[in-house]
């Protein structure tokens, strides 16, 4: 009986699309959110495809930095709102003197390092993917998603670099190798990781519901 009480209660929550209400819990786990950011920029996924007869392992060789699931695991969980304020206390956290949680330190001045552009789309990332995930939770939504915050982050980030670039007259061939190692080569594996991320995040709000109310 009290089995098939928690089915409907969760049959109730999907449809209604409840949203996690504000307490004390809120804000433990957005703490737990901006702790997931900071921890993930420091975290490092060696990924090796090295076939020496090939001849080209060299080329297959990069270590991940699993930042951009981890925002789309915190967009799942949070919602729109609650993970906007997550990510952006992570960033307003790192533009200070006192938090150096970037991956290359912190401050005001870190608005010029070529990499802000895709830590400022984080909030447009939250944003977009909670949308489209509050739409269903078919197959469909959760692939769309994991694309529109990969791709915010990505697009933005990418322009933004090409700015600052374009500031400090760096080279064409500075940009394009930045626009590959950075984004091109990283956005299927944000893409795998992204969805494992998002069904983990469906599944926690579901236990959250319960213990939350």
């Amino acid at each position: 009986m009290l089995n098939k009480r928690v089915k409907e209660g969760i049959k109730q929550f999907h449809s209604e699309n409840r949203k996690i209400k504000f307490c004390l819990g809120t804000l433990a786990l957005i703490g737990l959110c901006v702790l997931l950011l900071i921890i993930s920029t420091f975290t490092q996924i060696k990924i090796n495809f090295n076939l020496p007869e090939s001849g080209i392992g060299s080329y297959l060789k990069f270590e991940y930095i699993p930042q951009i699931p981890i925002v789309i695991f915190i967009a799942g969980l949070l919602g729109e709102t609650w993970g906007f304020i997550a990510v952006l206390i992570y960033i307003l956290m790192g533009l200070t003197p006192w938090f150096p949680v970037f991956a290359l330190g912190g401050g005001l001045s870190y608005i010029f390092q070529f990499n802000f552009g895709y830590i400022f789309a984080y909030l447009f990332a939250v944003i977009l993917c909670s949308r489209e995930i509050n739409k269903g939770n078919s197959i469909k939504h959760i692939i769309f998603a994991v694309l529109y915050g990969i791709l915010t982050v990505h697009v933005l980030g990418t322009l933004y670099m090409i700015i600052i670039a374009l500031i400090r007259h760096e080279s064409f061939d500075f940009i394009a190798n930045w626009i590959y190692y950075q984004s091109l080569s990283k956005i299927l594996y944000d893409f795998v990781f992204g969805i494992l991320a998002l069904i983990m995040a469906k599944g926690c709000r579901k236990i959250l519901w319960l213990i939350m109310g």
